[in-house]
């Protein structure tokens, strides 16, 4: 697939918030882990053609920056891979609603990709686990406390351990943010990086998914159950809601926010 910066991304929201008629006052700030601003930046022209509110994206603040700042009150809608603590809700902070999208391994490999659950448990724990065409697979980390480890831990038993022995592993490089582990991945022969299916399918990555115990990443098999392994995003608001977010509240439900969601690779429910 043909890979879209998601610096051109932000540039196509810029365009059309300019472009947009100078009536529409309301401005609604949205920002978040980085694996969704893919997602949030395709919401900005059918949400303004839906509500007339106008959609700024502001990326790099990954889960905890944005509910931060959905604290403060920088941006009006946080986009987060985690639940809230306790203490964050004594903010005022609240979880509007909650998507789904499938949680994805993804390689530069051009050869055969699928695995089996236990096998990719496996490839962190092995420093010689070679792809079927004898290329070292060549493992990307995560910071200890990004939310993807969280979500590996809790749908493939045993990859704890096989994580904490990766760490041991100097050689290993370390992917600060989503964007970052994508554009590695793509630079590096062989790469193996745990991923988003709404951020390789709105970023159009050059990384080919890998299929798991016989079943590839989508989104119909997400929902029949066929593929078990998700990630839940969750939309994070301050109460009392303001009427933009409202209105994208609205929107999310909408037919037109339901294809748009879709369309970059996330469904809408609960957990």
């Amino acid at each position: 697939m043909t890979r879209r910066s998601p610096l051109i991304l932000l540039f196509f929201v810029a365009v059309w918030v300019a472009e947009s008629p100078p009536a529409m006052a309301d401005t609604l700030r949205i920002g978040g882990t980085g694996g969704a601003i893919g997602l949030m930046t395709r919401m900005a022209k059918p949400f303004v053609e839906r509500s007339g509110t106008m959609l700024e994206v502001v990326p790099s603040l990954g889960s905890g920056g944005g509910i931060r700042a959905a604290a403060e009150g920088a941006i009006d809608v946080a986009v987060a891979g985690r639940t809230l603590t306790d203490a964050e809700k004594a903010q005022g902070l609240t979880e509007a609603a909650v998507l789904r999208t499938p949680f994805v391994f993804a390689t530069s490999s051009t050869g055969p990709t699928a695995m089996t659950a236990h096998e990719i448990v496996r490839v962190y724990a092995d420093p010689v686990a070679t792809w079927p065409d004898g290329t070292r697979i060549k493992v990307i980390l995560r910071p200890k406390a990004e939310d993807d480890n969280t979500v590996m831990t809790s749908h493939f038993p045993g990859i704890a351990d096989a994580l904490a022995a990766a760490r041991a592993r100097r050689e290993l490089p370390v992917a600060t943010t989503d964007l970052d582990n994508a554009a590695l991945a793509e630079g590096l022969e062989g790469s193996f990086i745990g991923a988003t299916y709404t951020q390789m399918v709105t970023e159009r990555r050059d990384l080919r998914l890998v299929a798991i115990d016989g079943t590839a990443p989508a989104l119909d098999a997400l929902e029949n159950g066929r593929y078990r392994y998700d990630k839940v995003l969750r939309i994070v608001v301050r109460s009392p809601m303001t009427a933009p977010v409202q209105a994208f509240l609205n929107f999310l439900h909408s037919d037109a926010g339901i294809r748009t969601l879709r369309d970059g690779g996330c469904i809408p429910g609960g957990e």
